[in-house]
């Protein structure tokens, strides 16, 4: 009985241990990889690690406590028509939370660089970050992700690399790549162009211009049948350091989730209790207020729409806002209903407030003043608290406290404070 139990226990740990399913050779296909990268030892190795019932419970758990966003991502990606890795890059970039550590750093749920969101005309001031913006963000990433499929010859795992290191390493790794793999098999054939090409890359690799020169190069390249092999890339980066190491192995983590989605394991994660409807939120109304009108949460509502930095839209902004679908109805009867935040009125409102205190404050010292109005006494021969005490008509006790005294020790020519 004991074996049976164990073995049952083996086998459900190991349900998803398999790499090689007609289904993963699939994925390869699909995002333009060779089969035979099925046998890469570190996609292996990342297969075997995130397929134990401990890493798909964790990863379940992600998308679980982010369903919202998840979602979001689930839907764009395939308005977009998009390829189902990419569903994942958000995964290794945020776990699905859309946060950010400060304007000049990446932000969202993709991670994105205040250079890249300003090439993808995303705005990110002190207003307004579209960066977390969680549907305008997605259709961006997006928009550059389909913008190098095309680009590097409709491969989305070269596309998915741009993503991470950038256009221009990810060019030139496989133009250098496809010309060291050429030299080697053919190594009479280096010829004068083939050194020129080398220079160019050279210099690109210095001053991180000329992209447009490496396309023309890789071009010529391809009309001279000189292909690219990306095992090869992989085989040898880590002497050549064609790219990051650490972008070859977020490649690997995207295909191994992908793999592992094909097996059905994160398809019934709870859903998100709502979805989210764009509405035109006029300029200056606080989210506090929408969030009391349309009786929701003003903090869940402060998480959808996390890109307004400032608790009511700027005048000049034509940002997204979201409310759940569900609250649609309500927010169009109640919307005409809410006021603005009057900002002339409230900085006034706060200085005459300001003045006011000050004024307060003025009288109670002044009255504090009057009350308090203090006696300096200098200690003659024979005096002591007891005897002061009693010729201004006050306690010892609270003599001694004025003049923060504990002992009864006082000295000819001390001063002694007197209040009354």
């Amino acid at each position: 009985m004991n074996k049976i139990i164990i073995l049952i226990f083996f086998l459900i740990n190991t349900l998803w241990a398999n790499i090689g399913t007609n289904g993963d050779l699939k994925v390869l296909k699909e995002l333009g990889l060779d089969p035979s990268f099925i046998s890469d030892s570190e996609l292996v190795s990342i297969y075997n690690e995130y397929s134990s019932k401990s890493k798909i419970s964790y990863f379940r758990n992600i998308l679980k406590k982010s369903s919202l966003n998840a979602q979001i991502v689930r839907a764009e990606i395939e308005n977009e028509n998009l390829h189902d890795a990419v569903f994942f890059i958000p995964m290794i970039e945020s776990s699905f939370v859309n946060q950010t550590r400060g304007k000049n750093s990446p932000a969202g749920l993709w991670q994105i660089i205040p250079d890249t969101a300003k090439h993808l005309k995303l705005r990110n001031d002190e207003f307004i970050d579209e960066r977390l913006d969680l549907i305008k963000s997605t259709d961006a990433a997006s928009l550059y992700l389909r913008r190098y499929y095309k680009k590097f010859d409709n491969k989305w795992y070269l596309s998915i690399l741009a993503y991470n290191s950038g256009e221009g390493r990810v060019i030139e790794a496989i133009t250098r790549a496809s010309i060291d793999r050429y030299l080697e098999l053919n190594p009479n054939r280096n010829s004068g162009l083939f050194r020129s090409y080398q220079r160019s890359l050279d210099d690109y690799q210095r001053t991180k211009r000329g992209v447009s020169s490496l396309y023309g190069i890789y071009g010529e390249l391809q009309g001279m049948e000189v292909p690219f092999d990306f095992e090869y890339l992989v085989q040898n980066n880590k002497q050549k350091q064609y790219l990051p190491e650490s972008t070859v192995t977020y490649l690997k983590r995207i295909i191994v989730f992908s793999m592992l989605s094909n097996r059905d394991l994160f398809d019934d994660i709870k859903k998100s209790p709502y979805k989210l409807e764009k509405v035109k939120l006029p300029k200056g109304v606080s989210l506090k207020s929408v969030a009391s009108a349309i009786a929701f949460s003003s903090s869940e509502l402060e998480k959808m729409n996390k890109h307004i930095r400032k608790q009511a839209l700027p005048k000049d902004s034509k940002a997204n806002f979201y409310i759940p679908k569900s609250k649609l109805e309500i927010y169009n009867k109640k919307i005409a209903t809410i006021k603005p935040i009057n900002e002339k009125k409230e900085i006034q409102t706060k200085k005459e407030t300001q003045t006011k205190k000050s004024v307060d404050k003025k009288v109670v010292d002044s009255k504090k003043s009057d009350k308090k109005k203090v006696l300096i006494y200098k200690v003659k021969k024979g005096d002591s608290f007891e005897s002061i005490a009693k010729v201004h008509n006050i306690s010892v006790k609270k003599l001694k406290s004025d003049n923060k005294k504990k002992s009864n020790l006082i000295n000819i020519g001390d001063s002694i404070e007197i209040y009354k």
